[in-house]
């Protein structure tokens, strides 16, 4: 009997788990890691759904960090397996750019990573720029795929990037909240071929030989995540787990036919809201979001993240319209120390009759403890954006970061060129509004302005000869004008009495000339 009963449970057990999947670990800076053999070393390559280079940290070079990191790449071993290939196009001006006609063929070799000269390149990752120096070769990769099916997939000639130096922010800023790739070998990157000046991706190699039209990222929250949910972290492809199927809703198919947005994995987001408040506003009724796992946060830009604060009951190291420099904000629990936070709200399509389902993204799930113990929220502001209220969405979008990931089911479909998504859990009960700041109050002329939660003065310069009383804040003749307007009325009544007497003795002067 007992026999029977684990018989059953492992067939069910067999019949819940995808037929092919990519599992996921988490670093200790909350990114996302997969395990690749480059180069005939098994390595922890964050998965980036938003760059397209396989990058590989050179153990040579101390690119890994710390620099005595074990494990990390080094091409004294991959030569010594007889794939590592040094690209010689690293040594011609202008060789790897997007969009270039002529694609990176690398069929002809250098002797070496020393005889090449790196490309300076940089990732944007959770509004801090982390720069990259790196020389383009093929080498030797393999995959072990989980699942049903345990596959182990290889390819010679894999287009990879030998990083020669750290990957570390431009600057340094101080008292930086997440010291990404940190313990980390390098980056696999997921995103369209597009995005590359190479010929094609391992990722696309992956894609191709798996046959693959939809991916769902099927992400559980890091183990410092302070709501968790049961099961693995993992990357399934052509499946859609039943449980989330037809709670999915699906983003309108992104913009094609040019290199950035055919290499991303996007979607436009409606009205987005927290606390009830529509963040855009006037601004638009709708902006553009990317799925970038290379850092963990819900990333917005600037004047996005200033609205957001103002709402969120947040307590941040840094004003609102400053630069953050990486820190993070921490939640404001209130006197009793329970006041959850909110949700982050928006729907898939536009206003319209019946209105389209809301998705919530409670932010709760954004909430992490450091090494400290210490709460922070997983909720970056974009310091490299311009800091106005951009026009240009395409350079100004919202990111959707792992932990933003893991709070949602998502899938990603490769034919429709669009996105689905499902919350995980129960948004309505795992957050709250009641530490959501209350609307101000304005004042006679002033006008409200939802989105920062604050009254605009009238623009009384825009009248002439009109000014500002602080006081009752309404527009007022400037001091000058009405004694002036007095003597004007008094002169011209001095004016008319004149004119009048003038008329009277000319109307006298005609009567006595005329007898």
């Amino acid at each position: 009997m007992w026999q029977a009963l684990c018989f059953f449970l492992a067939l069910r057990s067999l019949a819940l788990e995808p037929k092919i999947a990519l599992e996921v670990d988490y670093g200790d800076a909350l990114q996302p890691l997969v395990n690749v053999s480059v180069g005939g070393q098994w390595l922890r390559l964050v998965l980036d759904v938003s760059s397209a280079y396989t990058v590989v940290f050179v153990k040579e070079d101390k690119a890994c960090v710390p620099s005595t990191l074990e494990p990390c790449y080094s091409y004294e071993v991959a030569a010594q397996k007889g794939g590592l290939h040094v690209c010689v196009e690293n040594n011609k001006q202008n060789s790897c750019r997007l969009g270039q006609e002529k694609m990176y063929s690398c069929t002809t070799f250098l002797p070496g990573p020393a005889n090449a000269t790196p490309l300076d390149d940089a990732l944007i990752i959770d509004g801090l720029k982390y720069d990259q120096k790196g020389i383009e070769a093929i080498d030797n990769a393999m995959l072990q795929l989980a699942g049903q099916e345990k596959l182990i997939l290889s390819w010679s000639s894999a287009p990879v990037r030998l990083a020669v130096a750290p990957m570390e922010v431009a600057g340094s800023p101080p008292d930086i909240s997440l010291d990404l790739f940190r313990g980390t070998n390098g980056i696999l990157g997921a995103s369209g071929p597009s995005l590359s000046c190479r010929n094609t991706t391992l990722w696309q190699l992956l894609l191709q030989q798996l046959g693959v039209q939809r991916f769902a990222l099927d992400f559980r929250p890091p183990a410092a995540a302070v709501l968790q949910d049961p099961g693995p972290s993992r990357v399934v492809f052509n499946e859609v787990d039943a449980a989330f199927a037809t709670k999915l809703l699906w983003s309108q198919p992104k913009q094609t036919g040019d290199t950035v947005n055919d290499g991303r994995h996007e979607l436009l987001v409606f009205h987005p809201e927290v606390c009830g408040v529509d963040l855009l506003y006037n601004a638009s009724s709708n902006w553009l979001t990317v799925i970038d796992t290379s850092g963990p946060c819900l990333a917005f830009p600037p004047f996005l993240f200033d609205r957001v604060r103002t709402y969120v009951p947040l307590d941040c190291p840094f004003g609102i319209g400053e630069k953050s420099e990486g820190r993070l904000c921490s939640p404001r629990r209130g006197p009793g120390g329970t006041t959850k936070l909110p949700s982050f709200s928006f729907r898939l399509q536009d206003t319209q009759e019946p209105m389209p389902p809301q998705i919530s993204l409670a932010l709760e799930r954004l909430v992490f403890r450091n090494a400290t113990g210490a709460e922070l929220v997983c909720i970056a502001r974009q310091d490299t954006l311009a800091e106005a209220v951009p026009t240009d969405m395409l350079y100004t979008h919202i990111s959707l970061g792992s932990m933003a990931v893991a709070a949602m089911y998502t899938v990603l479909d490769l034919q429709n060129h669009s996105v689905g998504l499902a919350p995980r859990g129960d948004p309505a009960s795992e957050s709250s509004e009641d530490g959501c700041a209350k609307p101000v109050t304005c004042l006679a002329m002033q006008r409200y302005f939802p989105p920062l939660n604050l009254c605009e003065d009238p623009q009384c310069s825009e009248y002439m000869l009109m000014a500002l009383d602080e006081t009752t804040k309404t527009c007022v003749w400037k001091t000058p004008v009405p004694v002036v307007f007095a003597l004007l009325v008094v002169a011209l009544a001095g004016l008319d009495l004149l004119s009048h007497r003038l008329y009277k003795q000319a109307i006298q002067r005609a009567s006595e000339f005329s007898q």
